[in-house]
């Protein structure tokens, strides 16, 4: 029988936060990534943290990729916050102030009414310390354990793989709407490509470059075209998009010969002006 005990550490969540989770729509995967969010913040009475992939994934048994996309979903619908630059581990938060949150269909407001009894706010710890507990426990952890947390917390995270969902984001400053959101779940789980990632971000890249009106719909039709090529690997894209660039280097580079219509005579090469011609001086 697990023993179970408040003394050996709890995480202070408001009842209004917990009613209106109650109230909310949201996949399974989507609830254990906010317990596990909760756990390891405001467990330790901080607002945020920054989490490996590979560390959600131990924690909620669910595989990398589909956590990124999930964390994606839960930041579009603004019940998360999310910090992703390359190069540095992610930094996620719990946005409590609800009224914030979008409805998972419409991303617009959320139908669900607002819940409005309790005026406890989250994260802020009343008189007394967090939990008692002995030490060793997560309710009053000693400075080793933190320490110990947060590296298993960052640790083996490969932030060097190529991530759509920020790539996108970075090259045009805003994340990927929900129809490029599902195009690009289903390029990764579903189609063809061998590198789907690599390919996505590749095509982002170059779609920054041109600076097109339609950001989305110009990545979409890029990687239908690519996919109907049977341009299945990354070395396959690049290699057909340098002999595009050749090919349009070549169009583009051509000297263009304007002619213009001729009127008169040409002069004779052997013409001299002289600027006393005709006349008749004193």
């Amino acid at each position: 029988m697990a023993d179970v005990q408040l003394e050996k550490g709890y995480t202070k969540i408001a009842n209004e936060i917990l009613e209106r989770m109650a109230l909310t729509k949201l996949s399974p995967i989507q609830y254990r990534l906010i317990f596990v969010i909760w756990r390891y913040t405001y467990g330790f009475n901080r607002k945020e943290h920054s989490f490996s992939l590979n560390f959600l994934s131990e924690a909620t048994q669910y595989d990398k990729r589909q956590l990124q996309r999930e964390l994606v979903k839960l930041e579009q619908r603004k019940i998360i916050l999310q910090k992703v630059q390359p190069g540095k581990p992610r930094i996620i938060s719990f946005n409590k102030n609800y009224d914030e949150w979008l409805d998972e269909e419409t991303l617009g407001n959320s139908t669900i009414g607002k819940v409005t009894n309790g005026k406890t706010t989250i994260g802020n710890s009343t008189k007394g310390t967090l939990g008692n507990s002995t030490k060793g426990t997560f309710g009053n952890p000693t400075n080793q354990e933190i320490n110990n947390i947060n590296k298993n917390l960052n640790k083996d995270d490969d932030i060097s793989k190529p991530n759509p969902f920020v790539e996108f984001e970075n090259a045009f400053g805003y994340l990927p709407p929900p129809t490029l959101l599902d195009e690009f779940n289903y390029w990764i789980d579903k189609s063809q490509f061998i590198e789907p990632e690599a390919i996505i971000c590749e095509v982002i890249k170059r779609a920054r470059l041109q600076l097109p009106r339609n950001p989305s719909s110009y990545v979409s039709k890029i990687l239908k075209d690519l996919h109907n090529l049977g341009l299945f690997t990354l070395d396959a894209v690049k290699e057909y998009n340098q002999k595009f660039d050749q090919k349009t280097k070549q169009r583009t580079g051509k000297t263009k010969v304007v002619v213009t219509e001729k009127h008169g005579r040409d002069i004779p090469d052997d013409f001299v002006f002289d600027i006393n011609a005709g006349e008749d001086w004193p």
